[in-house]
This record gives structure tokens, C-alpha cells and sequence, in this order.
């Protein structure tokens, strides 16, 4: 997967997020990821177990090459296990009806029967934030089972 993370329409960000998840493409969804993301998933990470060393050198950049790639490996197996049992490509997007400005949500959302959910069943969310109109990816919401 290829491309530009700079998007100015954030549907499109949210998709591009979601499709660097589904193709493992771990850089894409680092660089995907507004800076309260990225904080959010090292926080989580530190309070997994790893070493807040190693979550500060992720932070500012200064990580080595095979600890970024375990980590950013690690981030995008954990981002598919919420996933699971969604085919990611085939999820719906459904806009934001009243975005605040400079903060949207996607709507993530599976088709199913039309007499069943004939909007889709909904499955996750994908909350982003604008700065220098460039939309990123703050917070993934998918749904526990």
C-alpha cells in the first residue's frame, strides 16, 4: 500500500487508516495517527508491560529499527484482533451528521440483511482530528462481544 497519509477529507483518512490495518501495513497506520493517538496507543502499551524508555523513543522518533517494527507490528495485530471477524474490506463508512469543527467520527459498519439492519450493522468508529488540514486518526472505538 502506497501513498500519501495526508488527507484533507477525513473519510477518506478513516478509510485509509482501516485499509493500512486490513494490509498490515504498520508504518501507514503510525503515520496515520494524530499525536493523541500516538499517545493513547503508547499508553496502553506501557501499561501492557513495555519499558517506558522504549515508549519514549517511539514517542520522539529516536526508536531503533527492530524495536519499531516489533512495536508497530505488535500495534497492527492488535488493531486486526478488534476487528475480528470483520472483513475490512468491506466496511461501510457512514460521515459524521454534525462534526464539530477540526473533529469527526467515521461510522465503521458491515451490510447484513436489509430487514435486519438495513443501514448496516454498525461495528466500530473511527474519531479523527484536523490540524493544517490534514485529518488523523485520534481514537479507534470497536465494540467488545
Amino acid at each position: 500500500m502506497t501513498g500519501s497519509v495526508d488527507h484533507a477529507d477525513p473519510l477518506e483518512a478513516a478509510r485509509s487508516f482501516v485499509e493500512a490495518v486490513a494490509w498490515g501495513d504498520h508504518r501507514r497506520v503510525w503515520d496515520l495517527l494524530g499525536a493523541e493517538g500516538r499517545k493513547t496507543v503508547l499508553r496502553v502499551a506501557v501499561n501492557g508491560g513495555m519499558d517506558e524508555a522504549l515508549a519514549a523513543r517511539l514517542r520522539d522518533g529516536t526508536a531503533g529499527t527492530a524495536e519499531s517494527q516489533d512495536f508497530l507490528a505488535d500495534l497492527v495485530n492488535g488493531l486486526r484482533a478488534d476487528f475480528q471477524g470483520n472483513d475490512l474490506d468491506t466496511l461501510q463508512y457512514r460521515p459524521d451528521p454534525a462534526p464539530e469543527p477540526g473533529r469527526f467520527r467515521v461510522g465503521l459498519a458491515v451490510q447484513t440483511h436489509e430487514l435486519l439492519a438495513p443501514d448496516g450493522l454498525p461495528v466500530g468508529m473511527v474519531e479523527l482530528t484536523e490540524a493544517a488540514g490534514t485529518w488523523r486518526v485520534e481514537r479507534l472505538v470497536v465494540p467488545r462481544s
